[in-house]
């Protein structure tokens, strides 16, 4: 499925697919979104028209969108989905064209051949479309600060922390394009498996790809991405890769910084692990190597 058919070719998304399909109830819905949709319908709609891809079975852009909440809504991922509704736009575009003399159309033409009609099976009618962004954008702020939440598992009687940030940076290869970088860590209390994985919009890196890590400046790795090709295997569909572990490296969780760089083309980003709250970092330590260097 191409996100961005509005963009050059070689830049649609195969991750973050968003299956949406019309409103059976045509104009009496559309009155209902026609201001700003509450988070009750915003779920409705993520539930109904995402969730196929974005399971917790299929991952699709190494995420699961089943247990969306958007009254709870992750800024990180909220500024995600507005990217691949909008064929690589940000939030900010959005709240700018919200401003124009007729932001409808304004926020229509980020939106034009994006996501919205990915699966081929048509479009909800323009003000849902119009009041879904804009209720993701308002939602997105913060999302370049960490943020962390518990998850119950009750049939394995374990908890999970998972922490998430966002980095952007213009594209280098598109003009008026943001890429986005998403990452995500978590911790397993029964199992004290940890992961840290980085998730992307909007271009597609070739599989394989070598990346450089370095964490603290210091500990450097090259990792190839995965997950291209591995679509829907429930840990790293296409649009995200995991970072660790690692056979290449056994490292404490980083204290300043971890950096990327070549995702896409002479793009680097770093996230500042100096700002991961002390009692996040001493939760998500139980997960991690507690030894420095690499093997």
């Amino acid at each position: 499925m191409n996100f961005l058919s509005a963009v050059p070719a070689k830049m649609a998304s195969i991750g973050l697919v968003l299956a949406l399909v019309p409103y059976a109830t045509g104009q009496a819905e559309e009155a209902k979104v026609a201001g700003p949709m509450p988070p009750a319908q915003q779920n409705v709609v993520v539930q109904k028209y995402c969730g196929s891809c974005h399971s917790d079975a299929l991952m699709y852009g190494g995420l699961s969108l089943e247990h969306f909440d958007a009254m709870h809504a992750d800024p990180s991922l909220a500024a995600m989905l507005v990217s691949k509704l909008t064929n690589g736009h940000s939030p900010r575009d959005v709240t700018s064209a919200a401003q124009s003399s007729d932001p409808n159309a304004a926020i229509l033409a980020l939106m034009k051949n994006s996501a919205m009609g990915a699966a081929g099976n048509g479009v909800p009618d323009e003000s849902t479309q119009v009041a879904f962004v804009k209720a993701l954008s308002a939602e997105a702020p913060g999302a370049e600060e960490w943020r962390s939440n518990w998850t119950d598992q009750l049939i394995a009687q374990s908890r999970t922390l998972t922490a998430t940030i966002l980095k952007e940076v213009p594209s280098t290869k598109y003009a008026g394009v943001t890429d986005m970088y998403r990452l995500i860590l978590s911790c397993r209390t029964d199992t004290h498996q940890g992961e840290i994985k980085l998730a992307w919009a909007n271009g597609v890196p070739g599989e394989g790809q070598p990346i450089a890590i370095v964490a603290d400046r210091k500990v450097a790795f090259t990792h190839k991405v995965e997950g291209g090709k591995k679509q829907g295997n429930g840990n790293n569909g296409p649009g995200a890769t995991v970072l660790y572990p690692n056979p290449a490296l056994s490292v404490p969780l980083p204290t300043q910084s971890l950096s990327v760089s070549n995702l896409f083309p002479d793009e680097t980003v770093v996230f500042p692990f100096e700002n991961l709250g002390g009692t996040v970092r001493r939760d998500l330590s139980a997960c991690f190597a507690a030894s420095e260097g690499t093997n």
